[in-house]
């Protein structure tokens, strides 16, 4: 359980550092406010799901998949790997862990 949160709230640190980084160096305040609303969000979800809570594990699912397809989608349009490729590829390396513990804690619960 722990792994799994460690995880996502590194996920969501670099989301949050990735919206700062977007509005100081483009003026995007797009950038900053998507990237504090996404990062605080899953920074709870990772705390929920340290505490165990099932919904945070689905919340933060969720939030994963709708990032990893904008990210998907930048980097069709722009081809720049940095910073769209490589957030897509995290995107989806976060999205697998998050649905194997969403698995694995099904199964026990069987």
């Amino acid at each position: 359980m722990k792994v799994t949160a460690t995880i996502v709230f590194a996920y969501a640190l670099l989301i949050l550092m990735g919206g700062l980084i977007g509005h100081l160096k483009a003026g995007s305040s797009a950038s900053l406010i998507a990237g504090l609303v996404f990062g605080i969000t899953l920074a709870i979800s990772a705390y929920a799901i340290a505490k165990g809570k099932i919904l945070a594990q689905y919340a933060a699912l969720l939030l994963t998949f709708f990032l990893d397809g904008f990210f998907t989608f930048r980097f069709a349009k722009t081809l720049h790997f940095v910073p769209a490729g490589m957030m897509s590829l995290l995107s989806l390396a976060v999205l697998i862990v998050i649905a194997l513990k969403i698995r694995r804690s099904s199964i026990k619960r069987a």
